[in-house]
């Protein structure tokens, strides 16, 4: 966007394309709305999103495994600080589900397959072939 158009926008389908102009403003009644209203609003009223959370286990993993690496003039970013208890005991205790939840997939995929071909087995009766009667024979 640029500050002499704001509101508009120029799209391409690739970089070697023409770009094509799309206007984002509000229409009303099929009025766009003004220019210097437009800039406005982007100046004086647009709030700063603030920041997602943090991972707990990310955050543990990059304090634990990734700090001991990073050079001393950013040792003490933020980024590396250690979790708190309590962070540290969520972290944990995600990655433990995690481990039980892999551990037991293999042994629910054998009940499932097992139930698939029980159920199988049920619900299948042997039925006998036909014969099919060839009604050309071949003359030599």
């Amino acid at each position: 966007m640029e500050s002499s158009s704001p509101g508009v926008v120029q799209c391409r389908k690739g970089p070697d394309d023409e770009p094509v102009m799309q206007d984002l403003r509000r229409k009303v009644d099929g009025i766009f709305t003004e220019r210097e209203k437009v800039g406005r609003m982007m100046t004086y009223f647009l709030e700063d999103l603030s920041l997602p959370p943090l991972n707990a286990e990310k955050m543990l993993d990059l304090h634990n495994k990734i700090r001991k690496y990073v050079p001393d003039e950013f040792q003490n970013d933020p980024i590396y600080a250690a979790p708190s208890v309590a962070e540290e005991d969520d972290a944990k205790a995600a990655k433990q589900a995690r481990r039980q939840h892999r551990a037991a997939m293999p042994k629910t995929a054998k009940e499932n397959s097992d139930r698939r071909a029980a159920t199988a087995d049920e619900g299948a009766q042997a039925t006998k072939k036909q014969k099919t009667v060839n009604t050309q024979s071949a003359v030599v």
